[in-house]
């Protein structure tokens, strides 16, 4: 029946004009978040942990973990991304990622199923739109007695109005890979941790590169390289969707994964102590449509590159 619903909604949606939707969509999100939250207090909804619970869990477990967001919906819907175009095959193993229930995998989602009134303005107005939209979907794909992670561990100084806790949680998250020979997987744009300490404590660290759009067109060539890699390795990965297939395929294949997201990004925010996204240096962030950042000739970045997917 809700599902019912949701498709109603998305064929009224389909035939108002933008220009309305977007002055009438936030009130109409707004109330279904009130009546949701004070009146429909019995509604079955997903488990999320809090995100030190989540962090916590990671760490004491030793797990890995895939993160699913708003962009990953999106694809599920069949809807593009700036950066990544879907594609049926995507669809499909995001799906069986995500319905996946093996206990050394946390799997993580929006934690933004009950009041969400300590988000910032920005970040609570968008969580009211995709809940609307998308709340439904996302809880037919999810099972509602499994207990899943919060994905906005790799968001938690933007998201929130209170950021007193944000350095605890960025620091909690880099003990993840403290002391330990790292991959990071990334958007051959991304640099994450150039010009920050979020990987000063590893051990050792090399980088595989891969297309900064649509990198699930390189899939099977990226997964080829990444097999190479020593098990005794932790994997970082930082490639919007196709991030999660990958982690996936990685994880049966015995490594030990960790999707990063967004964190460098956010990380970067919290140093300068912005409100919203700025661009940085040698960054592609997808947010604000820095997709051409300078080249970076550091050296030492330079160095930790050992492969590069073109």
């Amino acid at each position: 029946m809700k599902i019912k619903l949701t498709k109603f909604i998305d064929k009224i949606r389909d035939v108002i004009p933008l220009k309305l939707r977007i002055k009438i969509g936030p009130f109409i999100a707004y109330c279904f978040y009130i009546f949701n939250i004070y009146f429909n207090k019995n509604r079955k909804i997903p488990i999320v942990l809090s995100i030190d619970e989540t962090i916590n869990k990671i760490i004491n477990d030793n797990l890995s973990l895939i993160r699913f967001g708003d962009g990953e919906m999106s694809l599920i819907d069949n809807q593009n991304l700036s950066f990544q175009k879907t594609n049926p095959e995507l669809v499909e193993k995001l799906k069986k990622v995500i319905q996946n229930d093996n206990l050394n995998l946390l799997i993580c989602i929006p934690g933004i199923w009950k009041k969400i009134n300590n988000f910032s303005g920005t970040a609570f107005w968008f969580a009211l739109h995709h809940l609307f939209r998308y709340g439904e979907k996302w809880k037919s794909l999810l099972n509602l007695d499994k207990i899943y992670g919060d994905a906005f561990i790799t968001r938690p100084y933007l998201t929130f109005k209170d950021k007193s806790k944000s350095n605890q949680i960025f620091y909690k998250l880099f003990s993840i890979w403290e002391n330990k020979d790292i991959v990071l997987i990334e958007g051959e744009k991304s640099r994450n941790g150039v010009g920050n300490d979020m990987f000063s404590k590893v051990k050792s660290i090399q980088r595989i590169l891969c297309p900064s759009e649509n990198a699930f067109d390189k899939y099977y060539l990226i997964l080829k390289e990444s097999l190479k890699i020593d098990k005794n390795k932790l994997i970082l990965i930082s490639l919007g969707p196709t991030a999660k297939v990958l982690a996936y395929d990685l994880f049966l294949n015995g490594y030990r994964v960790i999707d990063i997201g967004h964190i460098d990004m956010e990380y970067e925010m919290f140093i300068r102590k912005e409100t919203s996204i700025q661009k940085v240096q040698y960054k592609y962030f997808n947010e604000i449509n820095e997709r051409n950042p300078e080249n970076c000739q550091d050296p030492d970045y330079l160095k930790k590159i050992i492969t590069t997917i073109k």
